[in-house]
C-alpha cells in the first residue's frame, strides 16, 4: 500500500491524495487551487496522466465534501472514473451547478457514514465529521494488512477517535494519519471565538439581536448548515424572523415553514434555476425586496456579496422610524475582507450606516485538537497536508515519526 500526495503538502487546499496498492488506485479529493483574495481567477492548470488525460487509470475518486478546494477538479477527470461522494455532497453540488448554469458533476456513487465500501483489495469506510460544510467525511482506507486514516477537513475528533477504534478492532494498529493542519499554528486559539463552536455563535448573536433595534443581516457561507442553525435558533431566542433568498434555500433543502423566503435578483426561465424559483412561486412562498422590507416584524437576512442592488432596495423601502440601528454580522474568515467583493459590501454598510461586528468560529480542528485526535489514535507515522508552508514543521513536535513529504513523492506504508 503506498500514498502519493499530488497537491497538498505546502498549501491550504487543492488536495488531491492519491492511495492505492499494486492492483488497486484511487484518489482522495479532487481539489481546485483556492482563489486569489483580490484579482482575475485563473484556471487550475493540474494535470496527472491517468487522471485528467491519457487512458483512465484510477478505480475511483473520494469526496470528502463538496468545498472547492476538495472538490473543484471533478470537471477535469477522465470520463469513466467511478466517483463517490455523500448524498448530500451530490445534492448541493447539482443545486450550485444549477444556479450557476454550469454542468452537473458526474458523481456516480453516493455513500453513507460508517458504512465500508470494496473496491477490488481496498476496503473504504466513511466518518461523518463536523465541519463548516454539511456532509463532510473522513475515510480510512485499509488494504494489505495496513490501516489509513485521511481526515479531510474536520474541527472536532471525539467521534473519529472512538468511530476509527472500533473499526480497528482489538489488535489493530493506525499505521498512517493524513490530518489538516489549516489551524495549526500555535497561537490562533487565542484569538476570540475562533475555536469556541456554535454554541458562542449563539450566545453572542441573540445578544446582538436584542441590543440592535433594526434588521440584523448575517453574511455567512449558504452552505454552512450549522453556521444556518445557529443564528436561527439565536434570531428565535431573541424573537426575530429568519429571512433566507432562494439560493440558500435550494441548498439547505429546507422546509422549514417559519422562514421567510425572497428573491434577491431576476431568474430567467431557461435556467435550470427556474425550476427552484417556480416550485416557491407556486406556492406564494417568495417575496421581493419591498414587500420583505414592509413585514412589521424584526428580521434576521441571511445576505451574500452579491446582494447589494437587493440591500439597496430592501433598505430605500425602509423608513428611518423603522430601520434604527441595523447591523451586519460578518460570519466568516477574516481573509476575505480582501476580497473586492466584500469590500464593496462592507463600503455600503458604511454609506447605509450599518454597523459592522465580526461573529464567527472556524470550521477547522485547532492545534489542540489536531493533537487530540494523533493522541487518541497512536499511528504509527503522520503526514500533515492541507497546511501553510511555513507552519508544516509544527506537527515535527506532536508526532515522533513525522512524514515531510513533497507534492508527488511516493511513500510505501510500512
Amino acid at each position: 500500500m503506498y500514498v502519493t500526495v499530488h497537491r497538498g503538502t505546502r498549501q491550504i487546499g487543492g488536495n488531491l491524495i492519491e492511495i492505492g496498492t499494486s492492483q488497486t488506485r484511487m484518489l482522495f479529493d479532487a481539489g481546485a487551487n483556492l482563489p486569489p483574495l483580490d484579482g482575475p481567477k485563473t484556471e487550475d492548470s493540474f494535470e496527472l496522466k491517468g487522471l485528467t488525460f491519457g487512458e483512465s487509470a484510477f478505480d475511483g475518486v473520494f469526496l470528502s465534501h463538496h468545498h472547492n478546494d476538495h472538490c473543484g477538479l471533478l470537471g477535469k477527470l477522465l470520463s469513466g472514473i467511478p466517483v463517490f461522494a455523500g448524498e448530500e455532497t451530490k445534492r448541493i453540488l447539482n443545486v450550485i451547478a444549477d444556479f450557476t448554469d454550469q454542468p452537473r458533476p458526474d458523481i456516480n456513487f453516493g455513500f453513507r457514514d460508517g458504512r465500508p465500501l470494496q473496491l477490488d483489495d481496498v476496503r473504504v469506510t466513511p466518518i461523518g465529521v463536523e465541519h463548516s460544510a454539511r456532509d463532510a467525511y473522513m475515510f480510512l482506507i485499509q488494504a494489505e494488512g495496513k490501516n489509513v486514516l485521511y481526515t479531510g477537513d474536520f474541527r472536532t475528533s471525539e467521534k473519529a477517535i472512538s468511530a476509527v477504534r472500533e473499526l480497528l478492532g482489538e489488535g489493530q494498529k493506525l499505521d498512517l494519519l493524513i490530518t489538516e493542519g489549516t489551524n495549526i499554528r500555535p497561537g490562533k486559539e487565542e484569538r476570540a471565538g475562533e475555536f469556541q463552536g456554535e454554541e458562542m455563535v449563539k450566545r453572542r448573536a441573540a445578544g446582538r439581536m436584542r441590543l440592535y433595534q433594526g434588521t440584523v443581516f448575517v453574511l455567512c457561507s449558504s452552505a454552512n448548515e450549522d453556521r444556518i442553525q445557529a443564528i436561527s435558533t439565536a434570531a428565535a431566542w431573541a424573537g426575530r424572523t429568519v429571512c433566507e433568498d432562494l439560493f440558500q434555500s435550494a441548498v439547505r433543502n429546507s422546509a422549514d415553514e417559519n422562514i421567510q423566503r425572497f428573491v434577491a435578483g431576476g431568474v430567467r426561465k431557461d435556467s435550470r434555476a427556474w425550476l427552484y424559483f417556480d416550485k416557491l412561486y407556486r406556492q406564494k412562498a417568495l417575496v421581493g425586496a419591498e414587500t420583505l422590507a414592509r413585514l412589521p416584524e424584526k428580521k434576521v437576512i441571511f445576505v451574500r456579496t452579491s446582494m447589494l442592488a437587493f440591500l439597496a432596495k430592501y433598505m430605500d423601502a425602509r423608513s428611518t422610524e423603522k430601520e434604527q440601528s441595523p447591523l451586519l454580522l460578518y460570519s466568516m474568515w477574516q481573509g476575505y475582507k480582501q476580497t473586492a467583493s466584500v469590500k464593496r459590501l462592507l463600503d455600503f454598510c458604511g454609506e447605509r450606516g450599518i454597523t459592522v461586528e465580526d461573529l464567527h468560529t472556524s470550521g477547522h480542528a485547532g492545534r489542540d485538537t489536531v493533537k487530540e485526535l494523533i493522541d487518541g489514535l497512536y499511528p504509527a507515522a503522520l503526514l500533515p497536508i492541507h497546511c501553510e508552508a511555513e507552519s508544516r514543521k509544527e506537527f515535527l513536535s506532536l508526532h515522533e515519526n513525522c512524514l515531510m513529504l513533497e507534492d508527488g513523492q511516493r511513500w510505501e506504508v510500512g
